[in-house]
């Protein structure tokens, strides 16, 4: 799914990345400068559109929304900070709000209005279908803008300008701009500093790429320097520089012996501690908390930045919020929620259940069995001791 993406004319921050939108607020009445801070948090976040797209065999904006939950929660000021986001995705569209901005989503018959001062956090919804002419996002300024302006004969098909908002124009029969360096938002470049970018005319002639200073014939498209997204963790590498719970004898990825190294503790962004595997199949990746139910949805760790698992259960004993699984260092605890019929849990060798006490973190070794309401998990990881 593509769009043509026109600038909305005003003094915040606007940028276009493979169709990816967004938009920062800038409160400030001073002007924009390389050290402004709405420009280095334009940066970071196109810095986690390129992350994400990386780590996504199809574009759905969840990852995104992972990357940019965890940042915000690690911020002493997240409050300041306000931006949105639109990411045209392979079945709808990824819409993520933080602060005071609004996002207008306009069908042929319909209209729908997202306010991000209205969340607790952020708003975060993934739209499918997607609407069917529009997606906006505007900064709020006074009273929140609720409604799109005319079509303009103006693009941004790729950079950063000023503006108050962009529109996603999807209904528009367009062709994709070509991509220098042909290798989409893995090659993409995100440069630094308040880089202004004039308006292409949409059936103009693209301007003829300026070599790059020293780069000879061939102009070469640099990969941004991401840094590491994740938990930092204090462990012990193993000879292939593996980062390992301290605790284990073996490395959980290659196998060899920890005792081939000095065994100082080195810190380091934590590996994925295990999988949740479901009755019928399904794995959850342990990278991040998560909250189980039938509407986890409602859970404010959802909104703090924590996954949501839905899960349906035709015994009607799972909770709408029933259990959190949380990561603490090296451990994998299980917390019931205060659901009606419990968490249980049956550690490996066991036969029999064990009922946890509500808002009590349990830690869970490998082999261990949860059962909520109807369903049954297994947990399982290489990081067994």
């Amino acid at each position: 799914m593509t769009g043509r993406v026109e600038v909305v004319p005003g003094r915040h921050l606007v940028a276009s990345l493979d169709g990816v939108v967004v938009v920062v607020a800038h409160r400030d009445s001073r002007a924009l400068t390389a050290e402004s801070e709405p420009v280095a948090v334009l940066d970071k976040l196109l810095e986690m559109v390129v992350e994400a797209a990386s780590r996504e065999t199809r574009r759905t904006g969840r990852t995104f929304a992972r990357l940019v939950s965890t940042w915000l929660m690690a911020r002493d000021d997240e409050e300041r900070v306000e931006f949105g986001v639109l990411t045209p995705g392979n079945r709808g569209l990824a819409v993520f709000l933080h602060g005071r901005v609004t996002a207008v989503l306009e069908g042929e018959d319909h209209r729908e209005v997202l306010h991000g001062r209205d969340a607790g956090f952020t708003v975060d919804r993934v739209v499918s279908p997607a609407p069917m002419r529009a997606a906006a996002v505007f900064v709020d300024e006074g009273t929140p803008r609720e409604d799109l302006p005319q079509p303009g004969v103006w693009s941004l098909n790729s950079g950063r300008m000023p503006g108050s908002g962009a529109v996603l124009w999807l209904g528009e029969k367009s062709e994709k701009p070509a991509r220098r360096g042909g290798a989409g938002l893995r090659r993409a470049r995100v440069d630094s500093g308040p880089r202004v970018r004039e308006p292409e005319p949409r059936n103009g002639q693209p301007e003829p790429a300026r070599p790059e200073p020293n780069s000879g014939s061939a102009r070469k498209v640099a990969t941004p320097a991401t840094p590491a997204v994740g938990t930092l963790v204090h462990g012990y590498k193993c000879a292939k520089g593996h980062l390992n719970d301290p605790r284990v004898s073996f490395c959980a990825v290659c196998g060899i012996r920890m005792e081939q190294l000095t065994l100082v503790l080195t810190e380091g962004i934590r590996p994925p501690l295990g999988v949740l595997l479901l009755d019928d199949g399904t794995s959850y990746v342990l990278d991040s908390d998560l909250v189980i139910g039938r509407e986890p949805e409602r859970s404010k760790q959802v909104r703090r930045g924590a996954q949501a698992i839905r899960i349906p259960d035709a015994s009607g004993g799972m909770s709408r919020v029933h259990a959190e699984i949380r990561l603490v260092e090296w451990d994998v605890l299980v917390m019931d929620r205060g659901s009606a019929n419990g968490t249980h849990i049956r550690p490996p060798g066991r036969s029999d259940w064990i009922r946890a006490t509500p808002g009590h973190a349990t830690v869970l070794e490998p082999g261990s069995q949860l059962l909520l309401g109807g369903r049954v998990f297994t947990f399982d990881s290489q990081h067994g001791r």
